[in-house]
C-alpha cells in the first residue's frame, strides 16, 4: 500500500508527467470539436476521458513498473474538468492572453488537466488515509517549507521538537497572513506524525501529541509484533465487514475475498456510494480499537 501511494506523492511528477502527454495526444478531436458553436461540452469532455482512460487500461497489461494503472483514479469524478473547461471555453479557443501573448487551446487544456489531476490526487490519497484533502494541501505546503529551512544532510532529523519549533516560528515571521498552515509547535508536529514517513518510523516515542492513525499506518506501524492486537480488533468485524476492508485495503484478511469494489457492491446488493460510507464507519471502529492497543503497548500517550 506504501508503494501505491509513492506514486501520489515522491513519483507524482513522473505519473503527473506521463499522463498530461498521453492526454494531450488524445485532445486534437476535443479541441477541434470545440470550435463548433453550441456544442455540448460536458458530452465532450467526458468522451474524451473515456477515450484517454480506455488507451490506459490498454497499456496496463504491459506495463511492467506498474505507472499506468495509477492514471485510472487521477481520471476519476469528470464532472469537475468539465465544469472548468466551461468556465474557460474562451481560452480552448485560442482567445485568452497571458503576459502579452496568446494562449494556445492544448496549452489552455493543459493547465486545466494539471489542476483536474492535482485534485484528484489529494482525494485519492485523503480518501486511503480517511482525512480531507484540505489536511493533505496543507501536509504538502507544510512539507515544502520544512525542506526548504533544512539542507539535504539534515532532512533525515526533521522529525525533532527543534524542528517543529523552528517550522512554526518560520510561518509565523513568513507566512503570517496565512490562515491554513499550523503555527503553533504543537500543531506542526501533529501534522508530521499524522503524515510524514520520517515521523512514523520513530512513532514509538511518546512524546507527542497524535492524529489518529489510518487503517493502514496502524497495519504497518505494527507489523509482525502487533498482529495479535489487529486481529482482535478484526475478530469483532462481521464476515462481511472484513470482506470490505479487504475489498478497500487488500489487507487479506477475510475469508472472503473481491477482486474489485464493484465486485463487492454486486455481490451485496450496495452502491459506492454505501461502500465508501460503510468502510469509513468500519475505519473508525478500528481505529478506536487500534489506538486503545497501541497506546497500552508504548506505556501511554500523552
Amino acid at each position: 500500500m506504501e508503494t501505491e501511494r509513492d506514486w501520489y506523492s515522491e513519483s507524482w511528477k513522473i505519473l503527473r508527467t506521463q499522463l498530461l502527454k498521453l492526454c494531450l495526444s488524445h485532445s486534437d478531436p476535443l479541441l477541434q470539436a470545440i470550435k463548433v458553436p453550441n456544442c455540448q461540452l460536458t458530452e465532450l469532455t467526458i468522451s474524451y476521458i473515456e477515450q484517454v482512460t480506455m488507451d490506459i487500461t490498454n497499456r496496463i497489461p504491459q506495463d511492467q513498473i506498474g505507472l499506468w494503472k495509477h492514471c485510472l483514479p487521477i481520471l476519476a469524478q469528470p464532472e469537475w474538468l468539465c465544469k472548468e473547461l466551461e468556465c474557460d471555453r474562451s481560452a480552448l479557443l485560442g482567445e485568452k492572453k497571458s503576459t502579452h501573448s496568446k494562449v494556445t487551446p492544448k496549452q489552455a487544456l493543459g493547465r486545466k488537466l494539471w489542476q483536474f489531476f492535482e485534485k484528484n490526487r489529494r482525494d485519492f490519497i485523503a480518501d486511503q488515509l480517511g482525512v480531507s484533502s484540505n489536511r493533505i494541501k496543507t501536509w504538502e505546503r507544510l512539507d515544502r517549507i520544512s525542506r526548504s529551512i533544512k539542507s539535504e544532510e539534515e532532512l533525515s532529523g526533521r522529525c525533532t521538537e527543534e524542528h517543529f519549533k523552528t517550522l512554526a516560528a518560520h510561518i509565523k515571521q513568513n507566512h503570517a497572513k496565512d490562515k491554513n498552515l499550523p503555527r503553533r509547535a504543537k500543531t506542526v508536529k501533529g501534522y508530521f506524525y499524522r503524515f510524514s514517513r520520517d515521523c512514523i518510523e520513530h512513532i514509538e516515542d511518546t512524546d507527542f501529541t497524535m492524529d489518529r492513525f489510518s487503517l493502514q499506518q496502524a497495519k504497518e506501524l505494527m507489523g509482525e509484533v502487533g498482529m495479535k492486537e489487529l486481529s482482535q480488533c478484526l475478530e469483532r468485524l462481521s464476515d462481511v465487514d472484513i470482506a470490505l476492508i479487504d475489498t478497500a485495503f487488500q489487507l487479506q484478511f477475510g475469508k472472503i475475498s473481491y477482486l474489485s469494489m464493484e465486485q463487492y457492491c454486486n455481490s451485496n446488493d450496495i452502491t459506492k456510494k454505501q461502500f465508501k460510507k460503510k468502510r469509513m464507519e468500519i475505519i473508525h471502529i478500528l481505529r478506536d480499537c487500534l489506538e486503545l492497543s497501541l497506546a497500552q503497548k508504548q506505556g501511554g500517550l500523552r
